[in-house]
């Protein structure tokens, strides 16, 4: 392939990434921030309601080695990509139906392990159609374009909630079946876009996973703290659900409202760390979003009402912003060419692993201390001190990953660069706005005074 054509070709398949995303994060909007609502609304206990979580948040990432495995070995990408979307979406209208957490479970586990498949798929072709100098600026886009196309299902599906009523399956019947039309939307988007064949596809066997844990000190590492980190996080999940649901009480609209809280954020936060991902390097933003993350259960954990938790998701919304960004882009520059897909299906289960495992013993450990005889607060509060102080430590490990190239600024330069374009981009506008003004009150003098 030229590298004209092949420069094409990227395009168009980024265009169509674009597009698949906001189509099918507009649809996952309407469903995927209440499942653990849902799960509660079902009367799910609290091990149940930390096993949920564990599998709405972890299952995808768990699934992706296996369907990594594939996707190498198949060399297709944009198959997959739009079989998964499509699967998701159809399998969560079985929701509809489920009467029990059993069942429910089991639609959820289903869905996202059939979602998986997108993920290897999607990452092997941003890391061929994207190089280590744009490639902070296109994860970026792709999770702006994410949180753009949440926003408005999730802020639309939680007033269908409040005002439907009735049944937990009344309820979320038309937000469920929203979400499917608009992931066949978004399969059909991706679908549609002529795949040329990948160069240097490589099928990635258990013998390479295990060298690259053993040789790639980079990936080593970085598997390393994402398990440690992954276990703290999950502890602290079921909690969270618990606090809106039982103690703040919020209603399903101002559930909509927290996601569009930090997703609203986190598009704001990205039109700079992307540039600075680039530029400055992927460590300090790592460092940032992961060390900060002890701020989340801490916040939780004294909120009384609903602004505390918009609070919270103000906060989320920068962390995320900072840290997924880089941690993509620094996922990408280290995996070898040609098994993108597969370092990264790896990654993923491995964090999602200790996610999942986190979540459930978090659960189960809220069960016991109620069942010693804990109030329901002290046990609470036990959690959450538990899931901070694991979150903090585990969060300054990250200082120890190390760069695998040089960036032509310094961290604190590019942003402080980016501050005075900001500032004076916000002067000119100033500027042009009096100037539209002045120009305005004199054509009113003007034409005022040619009055008789």
């Amino acid at each position: 392939m030229t590298g004209s054509r092949f420069e094409r070709s990227g395009e168009r398949v980024l265009k169509a990434l674009y597009r698949r995303v906001l189509l099918s994060s507009f649809g996952s909007g309407f469903v995927s921030p209440f499942i653990s609502i849902y799960a509660a609304q079902l009367g799910a206990t609290p091990t149940e309601l930390g096993f949920v979580q564990a599998v709405n948040s972890v299952s995808p990432s768990i699934a992706q080695i296996p369907w990594g495995f594939v996707v190498d070995r198949v060399k297709r990408c944009t198959l997959f990509i739009a079989l998964g979307t499509l699967l998701y979406g159809f399998i969560l209208l079985l929701l509809i139906f489920a009467s029990d957490m059993l069942s429910f479970i089991l639609v959820v586990l289903s869905a996202y392990v059939l979602l998986a498949m997108a993920a290897p798929a999607s990452n092997y072709l941003l890391g061929e159609y994207s190089s280590g100098s744009d490639r902070g600026r296109v994860m970026a886009r792709l999770n702006a374009m994410a949180s753009i196309g949440s926003m408005p299902a999730t802020i639309l599906s939680g007033y269908i909630i409040y005002r439907v009523g009735g049944s937990v399956g009344e309820m979320y019947r038309i937000p469920l079946i929203l979400c499917f039309v608009f992931n066949l939307a978004a399969a059909l988007a991706i679908f549609k876009v002529g795949e040329e064949p990948i160069r240097g596809f490589y099928s990635f066997s258990i013998r390479d996973w295990v060298k690259a844990l053993k040789s790639n000190r980079y990936f080593k590492r970085l598997c390393i703290l994402s398990t440690f980190q992954g276990f703290s996080m999950g502890l602290s999940w079921p909690l969270f659900t618990l606090t809106i649901v039982r103690v703040v009480r919020a209603d399903m609209f101002q559930v909509s409202l927290l996601s569009v809280v930090s997703a609203s954020t986190a598009i704001i936060v990205r039109r700079f760390t992307g540039r600075l991902a680039d530029r400055a390097g992927r460590k300090p933003l790592i460092v940032l979003g992961r060390v900060g993350l002890f701020l989340i259960p801490l916040i939780y954990a004294i909120a009384r009402s609903i602004y505390e938790l918009i609070v919270v998701n103000f906060v989320i919304g920068i962390l995320t912003a900072a840290s997924d960004v880089a941690l993509s882009a620094y996922l990408l520059d280290i995996s070898p060419r040609g098994m993108r897909g597969s370092y990264t299906s790896l990654y993923n289960a491995i964090a999602g692993s200790s996610s999942f495992i986190g979540s459930t013993v978090g659960g189960y450990l809220l069960d016991q201390l109620t069942g010693l005889g804990y109030g329901f607060h002290e046990a609470m509060t036990i959690m959450y001190t538990v899931s901070i102080i694991g979150r903090l430590a585990s969060g300054i490990l990250y200082l120890t990953i190390e760069e695998p190239y040089k960036y032509p600024a310094r961290f604190e330069e590019e942003l402080k660069r980016i501050f005075e374009e900001e500032l004076e981009a916000v002067e000119k506008r100033i500027v042009e706005y009096r100037r539209i003004e002045d120009e305005d009150l004199e054509w009113f003098e003007k034409l005022s005074g040619s009055k008789p």
